[in-house]
This record gives structure tokens, sequence and C-alpha cells, in this order.
């Protein structure tokens, strides 16, 4: 994997960063244009301006702490699992179709059996309670589930989450309270199933995930003034203009009562268009649940002197 270059002095210009760093560089700027392109460039290229130090610090705290995310690992080491114990299709489709009716006891003894087989918890988490839930979008998008059977089916896919929520959090690190983070879809948008594992996993990872608000962006912003997170978290669905995007962000960041507050956004438009991230103003991106740690943890620290 590619990494971040630091400057150097027996590599590139010692007033910016060279090689592939200079080119990400460039990248994110021209997602902004005009003089902010220009002067990005010229940061990478070693001849910015020191009479410019705003230029310095949008380097510094949006475009290097970007990079360093962009490239971090997207999952930690897996648990080995014994045969059998990876879920199937079959087994999402199972999952998907069992939830859909509200069979609760169904959805439970599936796990149960994985389980039993050697899988770790969070793994089906991620391989088999997620996917079902997206099976379930999907088959509303194909008229094959209405809309009614696939709201049934994300709450008891809840409920399963809910109800193996001791055996999930056994193990949490103590929260620590300068761990705090918003969680919600973008305004607008309906609340995704996904959040709620986001925010099990962050939980569990030592975390205060607020999570299960749907609000208007004004009423996001009023919670943004009234209490201090490190970081906000959206989830984004795949037909969101990116203008409208990039609005919402800076809106956030303007009343945050924490002015170094780091903005993590999700969905499948940034899982296959990486490079969205920094033209709406994000900071970091997760793929999954288990990745929303990662690059949470990553966050918080880069974006530490911000504030």
């Amino acid at each position: 994997m590619a990494s971040f270059q630091e400057p150097s002095a027996s590599g590139g210009n010692e007033d910016g960063p060279s090689g592939r760093g200079a080119s990400m560089l460039r990248g994110f700027a021209e997602g902004y244009g005009g003089g902010f392109h220009r002067s990005v460039s010229a940061y990478a290229d070693g001849g910015h301006d020191r009479g410019h130090p705003e230029v310095t610090s949008a380097v510094e705290t949006r475009v290097v702490p970007w990079i360093v995310l962009a490239h971090r690992a997207a999952a930690a080491p897996l648990r080995p699992e014994s045969a059998g114990s990876t879920p199937t299709r079959d087994d999402v489709a199972l999952m998907a179709d069992a939830a859909r009716y509200n069979d609760l006891a169904r959805v439970v003894a599936l796990v149960d059996r994985l389980c039993a087989a050697g899988a770790a918890l969070d793994q089906l988490y991620l391989d088999l309670v997620s996917p079902a839930a997206a099976l379930l979008g999907q088959m509303w998008h194909d008229d094959t589930a209405s809309i009614a059977e696939v709201t049934v089916g994300l709450a008891c896919l809840q409920r399963l989450v809910h109800a193996f929520g001791p055996a999930f959090h056994q193990d949490d690190l103590r929260p620590d309270p300068r761990r705090r983070i918003l969680l919600a879809p973008l305004p607008g948008e309906q609340h995704s199933f996904a959040l709620v594992l986001v925010a099990e996993f962050l939980r569990r990872a030592g975390w205060d995930a607020d999570n299960g608000r749907v609000l208007s962006c004004a009423a996001l912003c009023d919670v943004l003034r009234r209490e201090w997170f490190a970081l906000a978290g959206l989830s984004v669905s795949c037909t969101t203009r990116l203008d409208t995007i990039a609005a919402t962000i800076h809106t956030l960041r303007q009343a945050s009562r924490n002015r170094g507050i780091g903005i993590m956004v999700g969905g499948p438009l940034f899982t296959n268009h990486p490079e969205f991230v920094a033209q709406v103003g994000a900071d970091a991106m997760a793929t999954d649940a288990r990745h929303a740690v990662v690059q949470a943890d990553g966050l918080v620290g880069l974006m530490a002197g911000r504030a």
C-alpha cells in the first residue's frame, strides 16, 4: 500500500511534501478549484507563498490528515474462523427472509449456529447481519419485498443486535469522555441500519456514540452547539449530490462547539468513490463498522490540534 511521504532533506523541497504525497495534495485541491487549487498546488511543489498562512493551515489541518487516513489499514486482523463458520449467501438470504417476516427466533438461531461453529460475533455482524440488511434494501428496489416488509426486517435485525448486546459488549473498553461521536444520516435521508452497527463497534472500543437521531441540518447544528463532540459521522446514500454534502459538512463545522471537530463519512457513494471524501470537505471515510473504529481512533488524534 502506498503511503504519504514526509518531507525530508534528501527528497523534495523542504517546504512541501514530495512524490505520492504531492500528487494527492494536487488531487485534493482540484475538487475546490480556483485560487485554493493554485495555492495548494504551489504548496505541493514547494513554492507556496509564506504570506498566506491560511494555505499552510488548510494543508496541515485538512489535507495531510486526510492523506494519512486514506492509507490507514481498512480493518484490524481477524480472528481465525473454524470450517463451516463463515456465512454463505444462503445464510444471508435466510436471515433477510426471516427478518422481513419478523421471525426473530429464526434469526437468532442462525447466529447461534454459526457462533457454535466457531464464528466470532463481530464478524457475523459484518458478514451476515449487515449484508442481510443490504439485501432487504435490494429486495425493495427489485420489487420483491414491500416497504413494510423491509421496515419490519430492519427492525428485527436491530432487535437481534440488541439481544446479543451483553455478549458483544462484555469486553468493552472504559468510555473516554474525550471520545464522543455524533452519528446521523445526512439530513434529508432515512436512518441507516449501518449506523447501528457502527455505534456498537465504537462503544465496544471505548467511544461514547450518540446514535439514532434523524434530524434536519438545523437540528443537528443545535445539537453540535449544545454538546461537545470530538467527531461527527454521516451516512450518505448513493444519490446525494456532492455539493449538498459539502454544504452540510461546512454548516456543521461552523456550528460545532468543538472548532476542531472531525467529520467522517460512509456509504456506498464513498466506498465506490473514495476521492469524493476530500471533495466534500470530510476528513475520513469508513467502509464498515470495524473500519469506522480504526478511522475514528486515528482521526481524533490527528484533529486534536485543530481546536
